[in-house]
């Protein structure tokens, strides 16, 4: 297919199309870098169910219908019973302003897909977990944009603009080299019992969020 100009060709966009109406196969996007990733249906549930395998950072949600006097809902999931709950507990914490921008009405599951890592030379995904509309999804980006600060310290490198500067103003002695390191698997290994534990201690030292956000909340 020949491209002529900035748009991709029509009978590109047409064959894609007719791609994405197949049923044995998934098209998708690589996780690094821009392009197109067409893949067997099969391997690519494979290596999603895959990804999520470690029992250590994930677990199944037991779908049980829990035993209720009357006519049962049509539709059912344990998640959709903490949209409740967290309503109730914000509703206890929080000025009830911000506890209606926070509340979610109609929340859905998340969506679970992945990327396939084609950079890499042994072909694996990269889930990703669409959490937009879930019970949760506006108290954690309240939460988010109210913590945020906390992350930040002289060490903290806010997009790679910043980063680029840095680097190009940074004089290496002769003899010593620049080194970067990657985390496997970042924010699955991440040990959340002990990072609520930190950002709760510096939140709420010297009252900092409650002096920050106006607010009266207890540690």
């Amino acid at each position: 297919i020949e491209r002529k100009g900035p748009r991709p060709p029509k009978t590109l966009l047409s064959a894609i199309k007719q791609l994405k109406g197949r049923e044995d196969i998934v098209v998708t996007k690589p996780d690094k870098g821009s392009g197109i990733v067409v893949m067997d249906r099969s391997e690519y549930l494979r290596l999603l169910a895959a990804s999520i395998s470690d029992t250590n950072k994930f677990r199944k949600v037991p779908a049980e219908r829990p035993k209720t006097k009357g006519r049962p809902p049509n539709y059912y999931h344990p998640l959709f019973d903490k949209e409740k709950l967290v309503e109730s507990t914000v509703r206890k914490i929080l000025p009830e302003s911000i506890a209606n921008s926070v509340r979610s009405t109609g929340s859905r599951l998340a969506h679970l897909y992945g990327l396939p890592k084609t950079h890499k030379k042994q072909l694996a995904m990269r889930p990703i977990l669409s959490a937009s509309g879930t019970y949760n999804y506006a108290l954690a980006k309240w939460l988010d944009s109210k913590l945020k600060p906390l992350s930040w310290n002289e060490h903290t490198v806010t997009d790679v603009f910043e980063y680029t500067n840095e680097i190009c103003e940074m004089e290496i002695p002769l003899g010593e080299i620049l080194m970067s390191y990657d985390v496997c698997s970042l924010f699955t290994n991440v040990p959340l019992d002990e990072t609520i534990d930190i950002l709760v201690n510096k939140a709420f030292k010297n009252n900092w969020f409650n002096a920050t956000y106006d607010l009266n909340i207890t540690k």
